[in-house]
C-alpha cells in the first residue's frame, strides 16, 4: 500500500511540474493574440487603402478578415509578446511605388497623392514606432494634422519622410509628448529649413533627436 501511495504522489508531482512547464512555455512563447479592436483597426486602415483606388488585399495580402487570421503575424505589424497589443507598424511605402518613383521620372510627374487619416491609429494604444514614410501625403482628412496622435502615449518614433505635407502640419507634431524620434527626410521642401522654429515647437520633449537632411 506504502508503494502505491508513493507512485501516486510522483504520478501527482509529474503532472504539476507538467502544467508549470507548460504555463512557462506559454509565457516565454508569448501566444497571446492580438486584441480584436486592433485587428478591426488595422482592417481598418486596409479598408482606407481601398476607398484610394489601391489595391489591397494584393498590398497586404496577409491582412484577413477571419475568425483564424492572427494579426499579430500580419506582415509589417509587430506586437507586444506578452500583451497582444500592437507595438510597431511599417506602413512605409504602403503602394510599393518608391522603385517606380526612383527609376520613372513621368511617374513621379503624375504621382498620386493622397490624405492622411490619422485617426486610423488611435486603436493602437501601446504603438511606439510608426512609420508613414515614402507615402505621397500631402495632407490630412478633416485638418486634424498630428494632433490626433497625441493620446498615443507610448508613441516615441514616428516616420513621415519621403511625404508632401506642408511646413505648416509639423506645428500639430508638437502635441505629441511622448515623441522621442522625429524623421523628416527628403520631404520636397524648398528653401532652408527653420532649424530654430522646429526646436521651439518640439520643446514639449527635451529628449526628441530630429533626423532631417
Amino acid at each position: 500500500m506504502y508503494l502505491m501511495f508513493e507512485l501516486s504522489m510522483e504520478s501527482l508531482s509529474s503532472k504539476y511540474l507538467m502544467w508549470v512547464f507548460i504555463l512557462l512555455l506559454v509565457q516565454i512563447c508569448g501566444c497571446k493574440g492580438c486584441i480584436e479592436e486592433e485587428k478591426m483597426g488595422l482592417l481598418e486602415f486596409k479598408a482606407f487603402l481601398k476607398l484610394n483606388d489601391e489595391h489591397a488585399n494584393f498590398l497586404l495580402p496577409s491582412w484577413i478578415d477571419n475568425n483564424t487570421s492572427e494579426c499579430c503575424n500580419w506582415e509589417r505589424v509587430i506586437c507586444n509578446p506578452t500583451t497582444g497589443r500592437v507595438k510597431k507598424l511599417f506602413l512605409n511605402d504602403i503602394r510599393q511605388q518608391q522603385n517606380l518613383l526612383e527609376f520613372d521620372w513621368y511617374y513621379y510627374e503624375n504621382v498620386k497623392f493622397w490624405l492622411l487619416n490619422v485617426s486610423l491609429f488611435l486603436h493602437f494604444e501601446e504603438l511606439h514606432h510608426l512609420n508613414l514614410s515614402a507615402n505621397s501625403f500631402d495632407g490630412f482628412l478633416e485638418n486634424e494634422g498630428f494632433k490626433g496622435l497625441s493620446s498615443l502615449k507610448k508613441l516615441e518614433i514616428l516616420d513621415i519622410s519621403g511625404n508632401e505635407f506642408d511646413k505648416s502640419d509639423l506645428k500639430s507634431l508638437g502635441a505629441i509628448s511622448s515623441l522621442k524620434t522625429l524623421a523628416l527626410c527628403s520631404m520636397g521642401w524648398d528653401g532652408s529649413f527653420p532649424i530654430q522654429g522646429m526646436l521651439y515647437v518640439y520643446i514639449v520633449s527635451s529628449k526628441l533627436s530630429i533626423v532631417y537632411f
